[in-house]
């Protein structure tokens, strides 16, 4: 009886602002594991990887289903890093409605067409390849394309690969919200789902000695109260702390700093420009005067989006230039 192979297969949908230059239907990865393939194809039968608006991400001969799904995970954040540094807006289906035919329907359309039939799931799945010849899927079923030629998605794949790293919680969230903005059709929807990718990012740091002892002798004054009720000594005590960390604008401003230096958006220094967006961020969200005008959110969030696209890929910056 033959070895087990087993598979993974990475289906997501691609912005329909961006797309990778490629003329075929399928396109070779690199992989760090020798005798292993890696290939990047069109979903739609009918599309090449550039016109296709569904891309899968196939890995083929790992001898457990285990190692498969791990694999897959792991090839799953190259590729979400490497698009985060191309702007290539993705959705790895974690947000989408989940839509299975039953095994009886499956084994009924395997009858019908002389082959074995998965569903096709929106997002990572894993399969015994072995004894599967001819495999299927089933599933229910006027804008700019912006183009990366697949030397240089190739290029960015290759250092990613090279540098490989666990994603942190905060960076998946980010991803994520990042990804959510290529989907958008308003210019205030993208900005603030940028916002929040940037955000997702940020640690906030205790404040200097001098600040924290003042804040301490608020506190204690506070604690002296004796006619003051409960709640609302509560109340005082939990905003007084929050005055011995950093804003999150301060934070968010130094972050930038240590993380993309001297590089410049709409003529700022990244922090100087983050420090803009967040004030603008706040009118849009909180409804603060003067209320942002639609052409105000416009002129920012494309550079926005180079700079939360630069803070989610830093490892990744020198792979190819901007």
């Amino acid at each position: 009886m033959p070895n087990k192979i087993y598979a993974f297969r990475l289906r997501y949908t691609r912005s329909p602002r961006d797309t990778i230059n490629c003329k075929e239907k399928t396109l070779p990865l690199p992989i760090a594991e020798p005798g292993r393939e890696l290939v990047l194809k069109a979903r739609e039968a009918d599309k090449t990887i550039e016109t296709s608006g569904s891309l899968t991400l196939n890995g083929a001969g790992w001898p457990t289903n285990e190692e498969a799904e791990r694999t897959g995970r792991f090839y799953a954040d190259v590729l979400s890093r490497t698009c985060a540094r191309l702007r290539l807006g993705v959705d790895f289906g974690d947000r989408a409605g989940k839509s299975f035919f039953t095994k009886a329907g499956l084994d009924a359309m395997s009858e019908r067409s002389g082959r074995p039939v998965l569903n096709d799931v929106h997002g990572l799945m894993t399969y015994e390849q072995t004894g599967n010849p001819g495999l299927a899927f089933a599933s229910m079923n006027a804008k700019g394309t912006r183009g990366i030629g697949p030397d240089r998605f190739l290029s960015v794949f290759g250092a990613a690969l090279a540098r490989p790293r666990e994603l942190s919680k905060q960076e998946q969230v980010a991803l994520e919200m990042f990804n959510s903005s290529f989907f958008q059709d308003s210019a205030d929807g993208r900005f603030v789902l940028l916002m929040i990718a940037i955000e997702a990012l940020i640690e906030q740091q205790p404040r200097d000695e001098m600040t924290k002892a003042i804040v301490q002798g608020f506190l204690s004054q506070v604690d002296a109260l004796a006619d003051l009720d409960g709640n609302r000594k509560h109340e005082l005590k939990s905003g007084l702390g929050y005055l011995q960390i950093e804003s999150i604008s301060q934070a968010g401003r130094r972050m930038l700093r240590e993380k993309l230096g001297a590089r410049e958006y709409e003529g700022m220094p990244a922090d100087q420009f983050f420090g803009s967006c967040y004030s603008l961020r706040s009118r849009l969200v909180h409804g603060l005067q003067p209320f942002p005008a639609s052409d105000e959110v416009k002129n920012v969030v494309a550079q926005l989006e180079v700079m939360a696209s630069h803070l989610l890929s830093t490892d990744l910056l020198d792979a190819v230039p901007d």
